[in-house]
């Protein structure tokens, strides 16, 4: 099953991100890195909703795949749209976009791997941040 990112009703949570003038390249848009940093954003807020930050494990991520659609500039605000793509025994696949407006920026896929903050070993996903994370897929 094919899941599209590019369609914003695929999303339920969201976060705004405003463009700053220090996120531009020497080109005048918004740099590809920055990019990074507001899906990095959205998934911050994403998982601090799904489980408290005082638990024995946390998060890592292990891949990202982004496709940039179309160029930023500045000044703007956008939104980031995140879901739960995959749940497997210890990682999450996280699908978000990046919208200006109604205009697609670009989609991201990250691989999320729950670890024990002292083993740094991958741990199963825990049953209640697997049924927030559930609530986000589909």
């Amino acid at each position: 099953m094919s899941i599209d990112l590019t369609d914003p009703a695929g999303y339920r949570f969201w976060i705004e991100e405003r463009v700053r003038f220090a996120d531009l390249d020497a080109l005048g848009h918004v740099n590809n890195n920055t990019l990074g940093v507001y899906f990095e954003q959205g998934r911050v807020a994403f998982l601090g909703e799904a489980f408290a930050s005082d638990l024995p494990w946390t998060v890592v991520v292990a891949r990202l795949v982004t496709e940039f659609k179309a160029e930023l500039l500045y000044p703007a605000t956008v939104r980031v749209g995140m879901r739960a793509l995959r749940l497997g025994n210890t990682s999450a696949t996280l699908g978000s976009a990046i919208f200006h407006g109604d205009r697609l920026i670009a989609t991201q896929e990250a691989v999320s791997v729950i670890v024990d903050r002292h083993t740094h070993r991958p741990v199963p996903v825990p049953g209640e941040v697997r049924s927030r994370l559930a609530e986000h897929m589909g």
